[in-house]
C-alpha cells in the first residue's frame, strides 16, 4: 500500500506530458534518440563566458520555475521531504530502460523509487565489478540509496507504465579536476 503522497506522486506523473530528451546519451540503448525525461534543480551550465578555463557553473534549472512543472516539481519535493531524503537536482524517467552506466556528476549517494504500474524494472547495480553478476533491487514503491557514480548500474526490462525518480547531489567541479 503507498502513503498519501505517493500515491498522489504516482497519479501526477501518470497525467504528466514529459518532453522528449536526446541529453544523456550514454544511458541509452544502442539506436536510441531520445526518451522521455527531465532533470530538475540545481543542474550544469556549459554557457557563460569562462567556461573553458572554470568549467560549468552550478544554476537553478529553469523548469523549478515553469508553471508547466510546478505540480511534479511540488510532488517528487514533498515526496523526498517526507522520507528525509538529501538532494541537490532530481531526474525524472519515464518508461526509460537506462543502460549499464555510471553517473559522471553525481556527489556521493543518489536516492531512486519507481512509480506506477507496472511489472520488472528492478535497478541492477554490479557492486562486484562491471562484468560480474549484477545484484537486483527492487524500487517499485520503494526508496533505494546507492552510490551511482562508484557502481555501475541499469535498468531490468519491465512492462506497463514506470516512472522513476532519481534524487542525487551535485558538486561544482572546476573543469581542470574533471
Amino acid at each position: 500500500m503507498l502513503d498519501k503522497n505517493m500515491d498522489e506522486t504516482t497519479r501526477i506523473l501518470m497525467d504528466f506530458r514529459y518532453p522528449k530528451s536526446t541529453e544523456r546519451k550514454k544511458v541509452m540503448p544502442k539506436g536510441m534518440k531520445s526518451y522521455q525525461g527531465f532533470v530538475m534543480g540545481d543542474i550544469y551550465s556549459w554557457a557563460h563566458k569562462d567556461v573553458k578555463e572554470t568549467g560549468a557553473i552550478m544554476r537553478p534549472s529553469r523548469r523549478n520555475s515553469d508553471k508547466r512543472f510546478s505540480e511534479v516539481w511540488s510532488a517528487a519535493q514533498k515526496l523526498a521531504n517526507d522520507h528525509s531524503i538529501k538532494y541537490t537536482t532530481i531526474q525524472f524517467n519515464k518508461n526509460h530502460k537506462c543502460v549499464k552506466h555510471i553517473d559522471g556528476t553525481n556527489a556521493g549517494i543518489s536516492t531512486i523509487i519507481g512509480l506506477g504500474n507496472y511489472e520488472g524494472g528492478r535497478l541492477l547495480i554490479y557492486f562486484d565489478g562491471e562484468n560480474e553478476p549484477p545484484i537486483s533491487v527492487d524500487i517499485k514503491n520503494k526508496f533505494y540509496e546507492f552510490n551511482g557514480a562508484k557502481y555501475y548500474h541499469e535498468t531490468e526490462d519491465f512492462t506497463g507504465e514506470r516512472h522513476t525518480l532519481v534524487y542525487f547531489t551535485r558538486e561544482w567541479i572546476p573543469l581542470k579536476d574533471r
